[in-house]
């Protein structure tokens, strides 16, 4: 079982303030009163103007069409597109790299149950973890269980539970024995991964164009065992585990891009960690005038300067203690019930203060001060629905800002990792459950594999379909000569059940130390088996075969 360590490493609890960019914050006993300029409709102070309705139009999006970059012809399967995200040599790779490793170990200890996995015994493998992503069981030995309430015949006959777990026991994604050591100036943290790593990032990044909305957020992958840069985010769902940033598409919650934070280096703070993050992921959107969403650990007015001489909107929440932010003109005296909202200018910069149920503050390049006023639903206590006045950034941001969630939410509902040791294992299931999700939002949106009910009404494919017609097709007509179950298939035909003249002992209830008779024969193997014992019989003799 893996268990939270008492190591320094393994205790790391996100991020602190040693890790923020302290130079975009001030002291938030810094607020000022307003008190005494609510009644002025304009107020310039520090080259912000507050309330000013003066035109400031948009630049029009410039990007290519947002979708797929390909078409594929209609008779492709649901792996071929996940295969455009997870090639053929990544398959050929995992199938090398867990063979070395195997042969390594067995120079260190023989393992005489271990035989060489090929691409295709590979391939089942993987179609048998999307299965169990499909058909959840508490333990993965219960896929094999003998109990008609567990066990699943179909498992059992493409491949034995021995071989599976022998399978999972060596599986390698890199040679271990090339990694630089820790402390090395080459040293790769995520070396045991990276083959993969950058593969699936290449692939995502080049084989759709996005909406001209992304939204850039944190994802966690799940794990709890001892890593220098586990992270412990409290109000996460996987509270413990790997973070990455992820830019999403809030259309349909296709991964764009994604980076893995693996911790500061040389116990120091990096500085500007947030804006690094947010240029790094939007690096491919310049000078297209994509509009950027980002919460308040990123938003900040250096970091949406830096994105306008890129071409580049944004928009996001922001914390009001930020350096640079017109608190002293959008303090929380300025607004005292919900709909009330106050902005302020600077250039394309535009800061609001919204009452909600509490103060909401905001920044924006993306919006135009004409065109400031807006509306969100609300309920009263009694239920009922009305409107509330907003800035214009506070539903924009509420229908953009949740493209890392719906890739969460499609790659987690189904998740193919289960409990492991090591780490690495997460992330290689997080980028195969990635390039599942992205395959499933390029065939949804591909003209050519557009599904229609009876009635000649489009019909929308769903997450469990997809996975499980690529499950199917993994499997394919593997079936492990090893499973008792395939050798049962091998066994010729004529094995029914028929009746006897004369009484005779249940040749399986003797095996096992039972006297039974019965009237009951098997018509091809001629010999005496109790109905209860008929299947048993049989079981035994494929595998003897």
């Amino acid at each position: 079982m893996d268990s939270d360590s008492s190591d320094n490493e393994s205790n790391f609890s996100g991020f602190e303030s040693d890790d923020l960019p302290l130079a975009d914050l001030i002291d938030s006993d810094d607020e000022f009163d307003d008190s005494d300029k609510e009644n002025e409709s304009v107020v310039e102070d520090e080259n912000w103007t507050v309330n000013d309705r003066s035109d400031r139009s948009k630049k029009a999006f410039c990007g290519p069409e947002p979708g797929p970059r390909f078409d594929l012809d209609p008779d492709q399967t649901e792996w071929n597109f996940v295969e455009m995200f997870f090639p053929m040599m990544l398959v050929e790779l995992l199938v090398e790299q867990t063979n070395l490793f195997a042969r390594q170990k067995m120079e260190i200890k023989h393992d005489k149950s271990w035989r060489p996995v090929s691409v295709k015994e590979m391939m089942a493998w993987l179609g048998i973890r999307i299965y169990m992503s499909i058909v959840q069981l508490p333990q993965m030995a219960m896929y094999w269980s003998t109990d008609i309430l567990y066990g699943n015949f179909s498992v059992r006959r493409i491949m034995t539970r021995d071989r599976f777990m022998k399978v999972l026991q060596y599986l390698h994604c890199n040679d271990k024995t090339k990694m630089k050591p820790k402390g090395h100036p080459e040293q790769d943290k995520l070396f045991l991964i990276r083959p993969f790593l950058d593969v699936v990032k290449k692939m995502c990044l080049t084989l759709y164009n996005p909406h001209r909305n992304v939204s850039i957020d944190e994802a966690m992958v799940k794990f709890r065992g001892r890593l220098g840069f586990r992270q412990f985010m409290p109000l996460k769902p996987a509270r413990y585990g790997v973070k990455v940033w992820v830019r999403a598409d809030p259309v349909n919650g296709y991964v764009n891009d994604f980076q893995v934070y693996t911790g500061k280096d040389a116990n120091t703070a990096e500085v500007g960690l947030a804006t690094r993050v947010v240029l790094d992921l939007s690096h491919e959107l310049r000078g297209k005038w994509h509009i950027v969403n980002v919460d308040n650990f990123f938003t900040s007015p250096k970091l949406f300067d830096e994105l306008l001489k890129q071409e580049t909107y944004a928009r996001g929440t922001v914390r009001s203690n930020r350096k640079g932010y017109p608190v002293k003109q959008l303090g929380k005296k300025t607004v005292k019930t919900q709909g009330d909202f106050v902005f302020a200018t600077k250039g394309e910069q535009l800061a609001s203060v919204w009452m909600d149920k509490k103060a909401i503050y905001t920044l924006s390049t993306a919006e135009n001060p004409k065109d400031i006023d807006a509306t969100v639903l609300r309920k009263t206590r009694s239920g009922e629905v009305h409107e509330v006045q907003a800035p214009r950034t506070i539903p924009e941001y509420n229908q953009n800002m949740n493209g890392v969630d719906h890739a969460d939410q499609m790659r987690t509902e189904y998740p193919t990792f289960r409990t492991s040791r090591k780490w690495w294992t997460y992330m290689f299931f997080f980028l195969l459950d990635t390039a599942i999700t992205n395959g499933y939002v390029v065939m949804r949106e591909s003209p050519f594999h557009q599904q229609k009910s009876r009635n000649g009404k489009p019909k929308d494919r769903t997450v469990l379909d997809f996975r499980m017609n690529l499950s199917r097709q993994l499997i394919g007509d593997y079936c492990d000569n090893g499973s008792a179950v395939a050798k049962l298939a091998t066994v010729k035909a004529g094995h029914f059940p028929g009746q006897a003249e004369k009484r005779g002992r249940c040749r399986q209830c003797a095996k096992e130390k039972r006297r039974r008779e019965c009237h009951v024969i098997c018509l091809e193997c001629q010999v005496h088996i109790c109905v209860p014992c008929f299947k048993d019989w049989h079981v035994d003799l494929a595998n003897s075969m």
